[in-house]
């Protein structure tokens, strides 16, 4: 997808550049029907000026734009977080946007952001869909993926190795005996979710596990929708071991298993990912994520404007519950 040009837009609108231009700079002089249809117009193509397209390729604002996928989630507010105390010390702020773990929720936070001052795009991406971040790359927009590896593109990247942590996961599992696991999982397109699925198996099926007997179920992520899918599962088919895409939605399998009056880390083992504050006060077993290590990391290469792929290993951090 290429940039929309001021051409594009007098071409549809049947009127010169010049006019295009006086319009969407704010100039007087056109007549207001003129000026609502080029208004009309360069919102429907999308324009972006290009403005403000230089001053992410080049001018200094202090500003970072940083979009994650739902801020209710604790993982993002910890990142958030993390990200605006240690930028704060550096004298940057962060203009934050909210997908609603939609991905045209993401393509409109990335466009939204363009069109203000940011030295930098940080975007935690859904990933099965990359023709946004593909043209950022085209206009030379900086931007860094926060979180997921894209191994094809040549995209700036900040990322931890999922597959291998949700290895850890299966393996440790089936080093328990484990024999019937279920897996809680988010969006089965997400490239997060496919990660940590399949790296489960393999490390499960790697301890003699046998895979066939590994219960996957995909879920809008969030500790509600985990309470209600384990409550339903294990009354009809109970599991030893349950994994979940995050430690949010772990709080609700532990809920479950609590009001089901199922031991966790006795009856039932239970590990969610990412380690948040929450998982370390509750005696959650979790996938430790190195947040501010990751986050040195991203602030480095924002100001040394390096464009490099950045691997972080996750390890597994056993307690209570496993």
């Amino acid at each position: 997808m290429r940039r929309v040009t001021l051409k594009d837009i007098a071409r549809k609108a049947g009127v010169s550049m010049m006019t295009v231009s006086r319009v969407l700079n704010q100039k007087p002089d056109v007549k207001p029907q003129t000026r609502r249809k080029i208004e009309s117009i360069a919102s429907e193509m999308g324009y972006i000026p290009n403005t403000n397209a230089r001053a992410l390729k080049g001018a200094k604002s202090n500003r970072i734009g940083v979009v994650v996928s739902d801020i209710r989630n604790p993982f993002y507010s910890e990142m958030l977080g993390e990200l605006e105390d240690m930028a704060g010390a550096k004298g940057i702020s962060l203009v934050i946007a909210d997908t609603n773990t939609r991905l045209e929720g993401e393509v409109e936070a990335v466009r939204s952001l363009q069109m203000t001052s940011v030295d930098c795009l940080v975007i935690a991406p859904e990933g099965y869909r990359t023709e946004h971040l593909d043209q950022l790359e085209a206009e030379k927009t900086r931007f860094i993926s926060f979180g997921v590896h894209f191994p094809e593109k040549s995209y700036a990247e900040v990322w931890i190795d999922d597959e291998l942590g949700g290895w850890k996961v299966g393996r440790y599992f089936s080093t328990l005996g484990i024999r019937k696991p279920l897996l809680l999982m988010g969006n089965q397109r997400k490239c997060t979710t496919l990660a940590r699925t399949n790296g489960f198996l393999n490390g499960f099926a790697s301890g003699g596990g046998e895979v066939s007997r590994v219960g996957v179920s995909h879920l809008p992520v969030n500790w509600k929708n985990s309470e209600a899918a384990a409550l339903e599962l294990f009354s009809s088919d109970p599991f030893d071991g349950i994994f979940c895409y995050n430690d949010w939605m772990a709080i609700g399998a532990l809920r479950a298993l609590k009001r089901l009056k199922i031991k966790p880390g006795k009856d039932c083992a239970l590990v969610g990912y990412d380690d948040i504050p929450y998982a370390r006060s509750s005696g959650l077993s979790t996938v430790h994520v190195p947040m501010r290590p990751m986050i040195t990391t991203l602030l480095d290469m924002i100001s040394s404007q390096e464009k490099k792929k950045v691997k972080f290993e996750p390890s597994l951090i056993i307690r209570e519950t496993g």
